[in-house]
């Protein structure tokens, strides 16, 4: 064996181990989210190093195990001969190919039902009225024209409000993260936000936080994380 093919077959085999780990990190935050009520939920991550992410196919409800997962590529066709090619793509299976493709973000939460679908629906940003709201998404939840919608514009309103998460109008919401963990937590923090929202809607008018309560507490939470980043090197 060459030495070019001896690193071909490395680079494959270490491939083949990330795969696998992420195929069981997805199954396991996916049936800990429906653990929480959090369902219709579809969870991707990419495979480091590789033109691939992994995703839940949309006939995995009733057993998400790790070998149900799909590789996809990120044209967003699944790859050949591996497990899980069988299953039922995601109907937004290119724009989750997509988001990946032309962000840092190495994961993507598309919550279909819920709290946060809701105002999705709605077509309504969700408005910032708690400390939490302001600490994890810096303001409202912004929310674009749907459900046909570019990754340019999903990618465009995360960047301008620098919140990791977005609401498409009929399509439900999205949570962008570095991590598989994050984008779920992410998406736990978005539903309760939306619930509460809901809740306090039922009493009167919505009164959002104003404007430097926001940039305030989203300050002191910018700067926590980052010391606490600091001090785990």
């Amino acid at each position: 064996m060459s030495r070019d093919d001896a690193e071909r077959y490395a680079s494959g085999v270490k491939t083949e181990v990330t795969v696998a780990r992420i195929r069981e990190r997805v199954a396991s935050l996916l049936v800990d989210l429906a653990g929480r009520g959090v369902t219709s939920t579809t969870l991707s991550e990419r495979v480091p190093g590789a033109d691939l992410f992994v995703t839940r196919p949309v006939d995995s409800d009733d057993e998400l195990a790790p070998e149900k997962m799909i590789v996809v590529s990120l044209a967003g066709v699944p790859v050949s001969g591996t497990p899980g090619e069988d299953g039922v793509l995601p109907a937004d299976i290119e724009l989750y190919a997509a988001i990946l493709r032309e962000s840092d973000a190495a994961a993507v939460v598309h919550l279909e039902s819920g709290h946060a679908a809701a105002w999705a629906a709605r077509g309504e940003a969700i408005p910032c009225l708690t400390a939490q709201a302001a600490r994890e998404f810096r303001g409202a939840v912004p929310i674009v024209d749907g459900p046909s919608v570019e990754a340019s514009v999903v990618l465009g309103a995360l960047r301008s409000g620098a919140s990791g998460a977005v609401l498409v109008t009929g399509l439900g919401a999205f949570c962008v993260a570095p991590s598989a963990r994050e984008a779920v937590r992410l998406a736990q923090v978005l539903e309760g936000v939306a619930r509460t929202a809901r809740l306090a809607g039922t009493a009167g008018d919505l009164v959002p936080l104003e404007k430097d309560a926001v940039s305030q507490l989203s300050r002191n939470a910018h700067a926590l994380r980052s010391t606490t980043t600091e001090g785990r090197r």
